[in-house]
């Protein structure tokens, strides 16, 4: 009697599964992801001036100054903003940005003057290493 009552049990539940995924795939509605999009309209969004831009191979002894691949020679100043700012900033922990400069960090900034030599940096956006990230 146990057996029967076991494979009663067993034939139902397989009826049971059989009817949903019945359900399930004569479902034709396709996956619409435009739904989940929340659009604020009154939120400010720009793009970043990049005139600074390239891997780091050389710090000076200062952690303040560094050399890019293409050359170019590059100062940080008190004045210099750090890291992505405003309202639609992703919050400072989340940014590709590393606490020091140091060799093979990819750099993503702005200047006033890229023909100055060495080049003062207005912001840097990111300084990063894909390859050896410290955090």
């Amino acid at each position: 009697m146990k057996k029967i009552s076991l494979m009663v049990g067993v034939i139902v539940a397989c009826a049971v599964i059989a009817l949903v995924v019945l359900l399930n795939i004569n479902n034709n509605t396709e996956l619409d992801l435009t739904e989940r999009i929340i659009v604020d309209d009154s939120a400010p969004a720009a793009r970043v001036m990049v005139n600074i831009e390239g891997v780091i191979t050389e710090v000076g002894e200062d952690g303040l100054s560094f050399t890019l691949d293409n050359g170019m020679k590059v100062v940080i100043t008190d004045e210099t903003r750090m890291g992505i700012s405003g309202p639609t900033a992703p919050p400072k922990e989340e940014q590709l940005f590393e606490p020091t400069f140091r060799v093979g960090n990819q750099i993503a900034g702005y200047s006033e003057d890229t023909s100055a030599n060495p080049v003062t940096a207005a912001a840097i956006w990111t300084n990063w290493n894909f390859d050896n990230p410290i955090r």
